[in-house]
């Protein structure tokens, strides 16, 4: 590259934003770490913990990694291709050209011909040099090549959709937003990138991932589960009140919000009474209450209930119509 091309480029926001370094220069890096971690721990509670997502589906630790995953792979492709065929020059500490002397008296061609002079090289200039650099050598923080879109910007939205997509805390959604709105100011700030890159990666990410939602979106019914990985839900045979789901020859007990949101209770399901009910099935008196029809069927939308006394006396006294009564 020629002197020219590893001058930065100007933008508007480092007129604004004060130059950090330092300590603070690896801050926007430890602060994708907590976003990173604040997830992962979330997906790992889930593994322990049932709650349903925004969707009201139940949140299942393995198809929130798929989609982090399987966006995160996009993403990073279209970013590989954007950088190979728009390249920027780095504005970061360790990747400033400074053009000598010579350069600077003698005619503005010599900036434009030949390579640059290393002499304008930051003390941190480390390009790589040699092919295991260039196959084996990993450095996310210090590179100066991959500028368009911002890798910081990715992970920090991404973090932020699988949040507000999967889990229902709203002191997790907006901490997690409070980070990415804390993560743009600091990466411009630290001059890692520039406003373009920051600000295509806030747009291109929401909508690879709505896209990749819309079109491969999570096998988490009950239909799909049973036809891919043998997932069978049913109603637990030994306690009509909880669930159970037969994985192979197993069977393990679940709650309600670990159900899939397309499950539906067998037609037929109802429940016996006690025999020492007070609205137990038989003959009217002390012993019986007459209570006839199934006992109150289980439904994820009517929460289960015990008939009360009204039930029992509404099927003892007969019911009878006004033109009856006439």
């Amino acid at each position: 590259m020629t002197a020219a091309q590893r001058l930065p480029l100007y933008d508007l926001a480092f007129d604004f934003l004060p130059t950090i370094q330092g300590v603070w220069w690896h801050f926007t890096d430890f602060l994708i770490y907590f976003m990173l971690l604040g997830v992962g721990s979330l997906v790992i509670l889930s593994t322990f913990m049932a709650y349903r997502s925004q969707r009201k589906r139940p949140v299942i630790a393995v198809f929130v990694l798929k989609r982090y995953f399987k966006t995160l792979i996009i993403l990073q492709w279209l970013r590989i291709f954007s950088f190979i065929f728009t390249l920027l020059p780095g504005s970061s500490v360790q990747c400033l050209y400074t053009p000598t002397e010579e350069q600077l008296q003698g005619p503005a061609s010599d900036l434009l011909q030949g390579q640059a002079p290393s002499e304008g090289n930051s003390e941190l200039w480390a390009p790589p040099e040699t092919l295991y650099d260039i196959l084996f050598r990993i450095d996310p923080a210090t590179g100066c090549g991959d500028l368009m879109f911002s890798s910081h910007t990715i992970f920090a939205v991404l973090c932020v959709m699988i949040v507000w997509d999967y889990f229902p805390y709203k002191g997790t959604k907006a901490a997690i937003s409070a980070a990415l709105a804390l993560l743009v100011p600091l990466t411009l700030a630290s001059r890692k990138h520039y406003t373009v890159d920051v600000f295509t990666s806030l747009y291109v990410v929401p909508i690879v991932y709505e896209l990749m939602r819309l079109k491969m979106p999570d096998t988490d019914t009950a239909e799909e589960m049973q036809h891919r990985y043998g997932l069978v839900f049913q109603t637990d045979k030994e306690d009509n009140l909880k669930y159970a789901v037969i994985v192979g020859n197993q069977s393990f007990k679940i709650n309600e919000d670990q159900l899939p949101a397309d499950f539906k209770e067998p037609a037929d399901l109802t429940f016996t009474l006690p025999s020492g009910s007070p609205l137990h099935k038989g003959k009217s008196g002390p012993g019986g209450g007459g209570f006839d029809g199934p006992y109150i069927h289980l439904r994820k939308d009517t929460p289960p209930r015990s008939p009360t006394f009204e039930d029992g006396l509404r099927n003892l006294v007969p019911q009878v119509s006004p033109e009856e009564s006439v």
